[in-house]
């Protein structure tokens, strides 16, 4: 089985684009710094994991939902597409997505802030768990479907490098540097999401 290569790296762009471990490392470090400095790495190793485990799930199980409550992959696909591009709208413009995270979710103090809203939801949100769906469920192939679960892993084993050296990183690139990117993926996703209404909509017109 070969996999669609071209497929596997919308995949890819678009999960990184919606999890966005750049945009959240400022969040990261604000929460972080009232802990103690010795025990943040373990808090970060347990929200990634967190919300890898999270989000595997709700990509392999998308479809049974969707089967339970009579919802067709066309549907979420248009939904999802307007629901990313609005995201990826607020990222282009600067604006922290509330689809992703609220201000009562920051300030309630959680007892564990690894798994909220550290892992759920500033890395597995809606957004995340749409395109997890979406992307798996357009697969063709098993190779396919394999490659988005694939690409899942990938984005977490690189938003840990990242949210692990985040003060490096938020120091290195400035506030300019880190707003650029921001922008990048905006417009990156905001593309992918009109792919997925046009998708979306095609598909309805052949069936009706």
């Amino acid at each position: 089985m070969e996999v669609d290569v071209y497929f596997a790296l919308r995949a890819f762009v678009a999960l990184f684009a919606i999890v966005d471990p750049f945009a959240n490392i400022p969040i990261y470090i604000s929460i972080l710094d009232r802990f103690r400095e010795k025990d943040r790495p373990a808090m970060i190793r347990e929200a990634v994991l967190v919300a890898f485990i999270a989000l595997f799930i709700f990509t392999l199980l998308g479809n049974y939902v969707f089967q339970f409550m009579g919802i067709t992959l066309y549907s979420f696909k248009i939904a999802g597409g307007i629901l990313l591009f609005i995201i990826a709208i607020e990222m282009l413009f600067g604006r922290k997505t509330r689809t992703e995270i609220s201000d009562e979710t920051l300030k309630e103090e959680k007892e564990d802030v690894s798994i909220m809203p550290l892992a759920i939801p500033l890395l597995t949100g809606p957004g995340a768990i749409t395109t997890g769906i979406v992307f798996y469920n357009s697969a063709a192939t098993i190779a396919d479907k394999l490659a988005v679960l694939a690409c899942i892993v990938a984005v977490f084993i690189l938003s840990y490098i990242i949210l692990s050296q985040g003060e490096f990183i938020h120091k290195k690139l400035g506030k300019t540097g880190n707003k650029v990117i921001i922008r990048i993926m905006g417009l990156l996703l905001s593309a992918i999401a009109v792919q997925f209404v046009i998708s979306g909509v095609g598909e309805a017109i052949k069936i009706f």
